[in-house]
């Protein structure tokens, strides 16, 4: 007879789950077992949050649903900053718990936690169900709530009483994703006599489609219209070095479209004098989105089904724009690359141009850019096709963790990995992980023996003299620790060639590591940072 737990990883199995990112625990291991006939492969973590950061990537690399699988109370919370970051990166993403027998709640029994308290507040749907039939539905409820409008993450918390129960249901078969509704024609018709109408008109997403994650509605749009479009997917917001100098000419539009972007901090429409007051403001959100709050600015709002089906929809009959202010929007974003690299030492900036040389020499590069002032060097100073950032919940340390769940999502791709020794020791001990499933990783550690970013704050906002517990030293070799566990790894120095270190790494099978000893330098800031 089929057992719950058989019934419920096979159901996830019919819906193309494919691989699963775990740290095992006592309530799972009847998924664990349940996996093997289901042909689930199971990528075994060192930590419940590397599994989420994981599965987070793994999703924005597919366009599936990343599924991960933690076990009660610790493993749970352990959990919780990394399902917070999927959240706000909007990533369709499914957390499955084990949990305490529901027939001792109340009782103290092990590992009991109130998890759905917990978890709803950064979640679309969460939910505990305590009877054998009702987990199939909520399965069913949850898959569909996580991948529907905008793209978030579910949580599933799975009592083992209900889990070893002695009946249970059939599996579910697999489920049609419902269709993607866009733009009505009247919401149509009025955007397009918006731009018409509009000389310097400005379009900004959010990060559930950005150019890595939706590609084809980008590339379709931004063709259109005859300009780049902005993406908004950093905590840092406007101040992301990606774009530039961007934001200088926001108060020159007469016309901002936010495409599943709220009027937030993060576009900075809400600061007085970012953008004229007249300036007409159209924000197309799916229903599930909160309103933006704003007070001086008016926001019309525009509710569709899905994101990347309004954009495809605004594509095919969008005018095209001055190419004077196409061209304008360009050039305020390649001017990010306005510093000159002095000094005896390694300027981050110069890593970054030895970076983007051994992508451009790669046959499929991904890069994923952990947080951090050395990443904001990275980023400021690499155009990659593909990536993938810390995104908007400011999280930092994760690098690692996407890197796996980017390679395991993509075998036959190389993720490069920057992160700085600050962020690199927050989940070192999955280079392991990395090494265990055959990674194609290469890691370069901007190493300046310091938070750097907490650094600058407290030269920017005390003083110099003021810089106080956010010192690093040398003692940490991080090319020894990776070593260690199982990485092909090399410090390289100040005087030592970063090419050839590179393009050795890249010749290794299997994830390597570069400890990169570098100046520390603020990061460019073309906006102020105000948090």
């Amino acid at each position: 007879m089929t057992s719950p737990s058989t019934a419920f990883i096979q159901s996830l199995a019919n819906q193309g789950v494919e691989v699963i990112f775990s740290l095992s625990g006592n309530q799972i291991m009847p998924l664990y077992d349940a996996c093997i006939d289901a042909n689930i492969r199971i990528i075994h973590t060192r930590h419940e949050g590397a599994a989420v950061y994981m599965a987070e990537a793994y999703a924005q690399m597919t366009g599936k649903i990343g599924v991960a699988l933690v076990t009660a109370g610790p493993g749970l919370l352990n959990a919780l900053s990394a399902l917070y970051s999927a959240a706000r990166s909007e990533t369709p993403l499914l957390l499955i718990s084990g949990d305490a027998a529901s027939h001792l709640d109340g009782r103290g029994a092990f590992q009991e936690l109130d998890q759905i308290s917990v978890t709803s507040p950064i979640t679309k749907f969460s939910v505990r169900p305590t009877r054998p039939h009702e987990m199939l539905p909520a399965l069913a409820t949850a898959m569909s709530t996580a991948l529907g409008g905008t793209p978030g993450p579910a949580h599933l918390a799975l009592p083992f009483d209900t889990l070893s129960a002695p009946h249970a249901d059939a599996p579910l078969p697999a489920i049609p994703r419902p269709k993607a509704s866009g733009l009505s024609p009247a919401q149509l018709d009025k955007l397009v006599t918006a731009l018409s109408t509009a000389s310097q008109p400005i379009v900004i997403t959010g990060p559930q489609s950005n150019q890595s994650r939706q590609p084809a509605a980008c590339e379709a749009l931004s063709k259109q219209l005859g300009m780049p479009l902005i993406c908004l997917e950093s905590a840092r917001g406007l101040a992301d070095t990606f774009y530039g100098n961007f934001p200088d000419i926001l108060t020159a539009s007469d016309l901002i479209i936010l495409m599943g972007k709220r009027g937030d901090y993060a576009t900075g429409l809400l600061s007085p004098g970012r953008i004229a007051s007249t300036t007409p403001v159209i924000a197309i959100l799916t229903d599930d989105q909160p309103a933006p709050v704003h007070d001086s600015i008016s926001i019309n709002i525009m509710r569709v089904g899905t994101i990347p089906a309004a954009m495809h929809d605004l594509a095919s009959l969008a005018p095209a724009v001055d190419p004077v202010w196409a061209a304008q929007i360009d050039n305020m974003i390649t001017s990010r690359k306005p510093w000159a690299v002095t000094g005896d030492g390694r300027h981050p900036a110069a890593v970054a141009t030895s970076l983007q040389t051994a992508m451009n020499n790669a046959s499929q590069p991904i890069l994923i850019a952990d947080g951090g002032e050395f990443c904001q060097w990275i980023q400021a100073g690499c155009t990659p096709k593909t990536r993938m950032i810390n995104g908007p919940s400011g999280a930092i340390g994760g690098g690692i963790c996407y890197a796996i769940g980017a390679s395991v999502a993509c075998p036959d791709a190389t993720i490069f990995l920057t992160m700085g020794d600050g962020t690199a020791g927050f989940y070192l001990a999955e280079f392991n992980t990395a090494v265990r499933n055959g990674c194609s990783i290469v890691a370069l550690i901007g190493n300046d023996y310091r938070w750097n970013a907490e650094v600058q704050i407290q030269i920017d906002s005390f003083g110099a003299d003021r810089v106080y517990g956010c010192e690093l030293d040398a003692t940490a070799n991080y090319a020894d620790a990776a070593a260690g566990l199982g990485v092909h790894a090399a410090t390289v120095g100040a005087d030592d060639d970063l090419d050839a270190a590179l393009a050795m790494a890249m010749a290794q099978d299997g994830p390597a590591c570069l400890n990169i000893l570098i100046d520390s330098y603020a990061a460019p800031k073309f906006v102020p940072l105000k948090l």
